[in-house]
């Protein structure tokens, strides 16, 4: 390794360091550094650049307690498959209907069919990305599981902007984005990407339990995500929407207080299901509680910034309950399955 590479490398190295508490540097900097440089012996600059990005991924972890031995981190790896398993539910009715859907026949008056059957192929690809999500993670491959929900969160966004496109024919100079139907349509199913994605890959490889027993709230959640995937086809009035959301998102607060007693599941069964319930909340009273009057752009995209609002404020909730809601004894399980 030459000179400049290894002095672009130890820059590198002190500013990824620079993510962990200081405390933790001083007494394992070395450590870090000695290892690092172990790994990157005689590798090219790519090796290294994901070395070192690695240092400083964990020391983010680190310094935000989701590590595999913090209960946030045994919290977000309790929450991955049952977010995983929600947001495959609320996914599939793209693909269960896609054959009906492609051969719909688009009246001569709406945007040409090479739009409409864009649409289609762009909204069935967070379905595909989730399925093999939880395909990934019944091999217990969760590394893999997680880039790809994280590809599955930016899958839904674009599934979405391909609807409008395809709706308006094309993208228009001054397309306002519909922030509600957003909201509705790629909100949870983001959220539910990001909780999977920064789970600890380790401790998800390691501990997730393989009892049959287990996979009982996963499939219940599954079949959530179904009936509100397709929600629309029950016809509920939206009134009775609100009020089960309401209920869903009281119950999912109320569930941060079981991290007293050390039950990591009820409460990551509460967290899971939160986003869902943001999701027609927010869009209902969001409107009665901010009023835009003279900004059209502003009023359009407002229900999105308050979504992403309340899904921050549900996490620091969550991030205070953690850290102050001591268990009064031990979980019974790492993860709290037993």
């Amino acid at each position: 390794m030459n000179t400049g590479t290894t002095s672009t490398t130890s820059r590198g190295l002190r500013l990824a360091l620079r993510a962990y508490p200081a405390a933790y540097r001083a007494e394992r900097g070395e450590e870090i550094t000695a290892v690092h440089a172990d790994s990157t012996t005689g590798a090219g600059r790519l090796a290294t650049a994901r070395e070192t990005a690695g240092v400083a991924a964990y020391g983010l972890r680190v310094r935000t307690g989701l590590t595999a031995s913090g209960t946030g981190g045994r919290l977000l790896a309790t929450i991955a498959p049952l977010a995983a398993a929600m947001a495959l539910g609320q996914q599939l009715h793209s693909l269960w209907y896609l054959q009906q859907d492609w051969d719909w026949q688009q009246p001569a008056d709406q945007s040409p069919i090479v739009h409409y059957h864009f649409m289609l192929i762009a909204s069935v690809i967070p379905a595909v990305l989730w399925l093999l999500v939880v395909a990934a993670g019944l091999l217990r491959k969760w590394t893999t599981a997680r880039v790809l929900a994280a590809l599955a969160g930016v899958a839904v966004i674009a599934a979405w902007l391909a609807e409008q496109l395809a709706m308006n024919g094309g993208w228009e100079p001054g397309m306002l984005v519909d922030g509600t139907d957003l909201v509705l349509s790629a909100g949870p199913a983001a959220v539910w990407a990001l909780l999977v994605f920064a789970a600890p890959g380790d401790l998800l490889d390691s501990t997730i339990p393989r009892r049959p027993r287990a996979a009982a709230l996963p499939f219940l959640l599954l079949l959530t995500g179904i009936v509100q995937g397709n929600l629309t086809a029950f016809d509920l009035p939206l009134q009775d929407i609100v009020t089960l959301s309401n209920a869903c998102l009281l119950l999912g607060l109320l569930s941060l207080a079981f991290l007293r007693w050390g039950r990591l599941l009820p409460t990551a069964t509460g967290l899971t299901v939160l986003p869902l319930a943001l999701c027609t909340v927010v869009p209902y009273y969001g409107p009665k509680l901010f009023v835009w009057e003279n900004d059209t752009l502003i009023a359009a995209s407002s229900v999105v910034v308050q979504y992403l609002l309340a899904v921050t404020l549900v996490a620091l909730v969550a991030a205070a309950a953690v850290r102050y809601l001591r268990p009064t004894q031990e979980a019974p399980s790492p993860l709290g399955l037993e």
